[in-house]
């Protein structure tokens, strides 16, 4: 009787968790199908623009200059490093969150396009993993430019958002055209 009931429950148990899972799958896939159903409000709001000062913003030239100035100490040349890590950290979130909207948005027109655009989905995907990897790379340097040990340039970020832009632009409808 125990070997049954041991049995049956080893054979039950992987069962139960599969029926879940596939319950979990159906409900995230109704859920996509949902949101990419509704109709695309999107207006072009994203700015490659205001991530401009970030390109710049880790500098070192500001620090020599500071340094140069009379009356400058290195507790002061520490405060200005901190903050201006505290402005990168936040135009670092900003630029991963428009570049998601932006991604979303792109994805939302491709599936909607009247003609296949596989190759965009399939570049886009590639755009997000660059960009996922170009975001651990300058967290991680940040943490060392915290500690005055180097610098990270953004640009290959900026740019790669300025690319999901200007394909975002490029499918976008005309304002005031509506999709059916």
């Amino acid at each position: 009787m125990t070997l049954t009931l041991a049995t049956l429950t080893i054979l039950l148990a992987p069962g139960v968790v599969i029926i879940a899972i596939c319950l979990l799958v159906r409900q995230q896939l109704a859920t996509l199908r949902n949101r990419l159903s509704t109709p695309l409000d999107w207006t072009p709001q994203f700015s490659v623009d205001r991530y401009g000062p970030m390109l710049r913003l880790l500098s070192n030239d500001d620090f020599r200059f500071l340094r140069a100035q009379p009356g400058a100490t290195p507790a002061l040349v520490k405060r200005l490093r901190h903050q201006r890590y505290q402005v990168f950290r936040g135009y670092l979130t900003g630029l991963q969150c428009d570049f998601h909207l932006a991604c979303e948005a792109l994805m939302r027109l491709a599936v909607q396009s009247q003609s296949d655009r596989r190759d965009l989905i399939r570049a886009l995907i590639v755009s997000q993993v660059k960009f996922s990897i170009g975001i651990f790379r300058v967290r991680c340097r940040l943490v060392l430019y915290r500690w005055n040990v180097g610098q990270e340039p953004v640009a290959r970020l900026v740019r790669l958002f300025e690319g999901l832009q200007l394909e975002l632009l490029a499918m976008a409808p005309a304002p005031g055209i509506s999709r059916a």
